[in-house]
């Protein structure tokens, strides 16, 4: 059995992180002392935490990650939560690029006229 600091250390995950997902239910401790409160974990719990960072590092939010992981969701459902979330990034990335597309425009526009318009033109699209 592992303190939460001993824990924190070995997982390279801080005390109030693990204290955050003892409180949402995602990772309890093996054991909390009743008179001390301390929280103990026990080694097989690391992977369970490793699950979780790897699950958060794809992008998914810690209330999926919870429901994931207490309902064990079967592999066709966890490929369709990870393809939601990949046509979610892609939507993004062009909402980016679309910006930076913007940036650019305006950028080449001061410097071929020397300074910013007075104007700004504003293109809406407005349904028939």
């Amino acid at each position: 059995m592992f303190k939460i600091g001993e824990f924190s250390k070995l997982s390279q995950v801080s005390v109030k992180t693990l204290r955050y997902y003892d409180e949402l239910g995602l990772l309890r401790p093996a054991q909390v002392d009743r008179f001390t409160s301390y929280r103990y974990y026990e080694a097989q719990q690391l992977a369970q935490l490793y699950r979780i960072m790897a699950l958060k590092d794809l992008g998914l939010s810690l209330e999926q990650i919870k429901r994931l992981l207490k309902d064990g969701l079967p592999a066709e459902q966890l490929r369709g939560m990870l393809r939601l979330k990949q046509a979610e990034i892609e939507q993004h990335l062009a909402d980016e690029e679309e910006r930076l597309a913007r940036v650019g425009a305006r950028l080449r526009q001061i410097e071929q006229e020397g300074n910013m318009p007075t104007y700004e033109v504003v293109v809406k699209e407005a349904p028939s």
